[in-house]
């Protein structure tokens, strides 16, 4: 399987529009308390059994260097935050039993490998996602008590039958946390039940709630018409920020590839190394009522190295971190929204967005 790690693209902050974009991160007037909450795009921390044994692996690199390999060169950021969420697409499953018979690849590590992120300092992770399905129900059950067991947080929901919702609190602010796969997404019921997902965590507290959705076209670098309705909807349902992920584009230990295959893709023949960490200071009033956010966008690539995959995000400067922003901005343009540069030290840091008005 020869891969691209695509980057995650479609982060739409469709609560409002985003004005010109300053440098610094800015406390607005009446703000009593700010929480600063990181994002991830696809985190796969596994491979597929094809790739299992072979000294390139992902398994291999781990048992080599450790569990915190993988995220050593971000992990800066994951550790200065209040909480890091990753979308974790793969299982943690002992197992080759039980694999998903009409899925091409399926991806999992051991049990043990939950350390990555215990290690790592990602604290909550989303599992809505076409891969969380790899190893059946069996394998989605393993995965979701190994977080619970290692006291990472999960959200969620999953083939139209498993869904968790997961609520981060602070300093008495409560914020909320919803995720679906798009595919999942079209089985009725599932927009009504993720619908009423935001209205509980509302109506037990949360000051806002932001969505994770999973989707897009694999190898294409532009998010399509059916990623923005769902993003819509997900706002009409009441969630003040959605966060996009979609395919293997943050940490992938699928496999060694970071080459495009498939020639539908703009860059068809070439490395593509885009991505980045999207990290939201989030403000809010005395008494808990959400003001705004402003996002800062940390310029990475998917691996340290251009040749092969070797499984570790880095975070970029100059002109790769330039190109990178470029890319989001390519991305970005049917919406009209003009993206702050890169600076140096600081990353691309934009204008403070208020909330809606109630």
């Amino acid at each position: 399987m020869r891969r691209i790690v695509s980057f995650f693209l479609l982060l739409a902050l469709l609560c409002a529009s985003l004005p010109a974009l300053g440098e610094t991160i800015a406390v607005p007037e009446g703000a009593a308390a700010q929480i600063v909450i990181t994002f991830t795009g696809d985190c796969t921390l596994g491979c597929d059994p094809t790739q299992r044994g072979r000294t390139t692996s992902f398994e291999a690199y781990i048992e080599k260097y450790g569990y915190g390999y993988p995220f050593e060169k971000v992990k800066q950021y994951f550790e200065q935050d209040d909480l890091t969420v990753i979308n974790l697409e793969g299982t943690f499953y002992n197992y080759d039993a039980d694999m998903k018979p009409d899925s091409t690849y399926h991806f999992r590590g051991p049990t043990d490998f939950v350390n990555i992120l215990t290690e790592s300092s990602v604290e909550a992770c989303s599992l809505g996602n076409n891969h969380m399905m790899d190893y059946g129900v069996s394998g989605l059950q393993s995965t979701i008590q190994t977080l619970e067991d290692a006291g990472v947080h999960w959200f969620g929901t999953i083939n139209g039958g498993v869904a968790g919702t997961y609520a981060f609190e602070k300093d008495g602010v409560k914020i909320g946390f919803v995720s679906v796969y798009i595919s999942d997404w079209w089985v009725p019921g599932t927009p009504t039940a993720i619908k009423n997902q935001i209205q509980a965590l509302k109506d037990d507290g949360c000051s806002l709630v932001i969505a994770c959705m999973h989707g897009g076209v694999e190898y294409d670098t532009r998010h399509d018409k059916n990623q923005e309705k769902m993003a819509d909807q997900l706002i009409r349902y009441g969630a003040e920020i959605v966060v996009g992920n979609h395919p293997h584009n943050f940490a992938f230990g699928g496999n060694s590839s970071v080459v495009i295959s498939r020639k539908k893709s703009p860059n068809y023949g070439n490395i593509n190394l885009n991505t980045f960490i999207a990290q939201f200071t989030l403000s809010f009033d005395k008494s808990g009522r959400y003001l705004g956010h402003q996002l800062n966008l940390i310029p990475c690539h998917v691996s340290g190295t251009v040749d092969y995959n070797n499984y570790q995000p880095v975070p970029v400067t100059g002109a790769e971190a330039e190109n990178v922003i470029k890319a989001i901005q390519d991305d970005t343009s049917p919406r009209k929204l003009v993206l702050n540069p890169f600076v140096e030290g600081v990353g691309a840091v934009q204008d403070f967005v208020p909330a809606p008005m109630q």
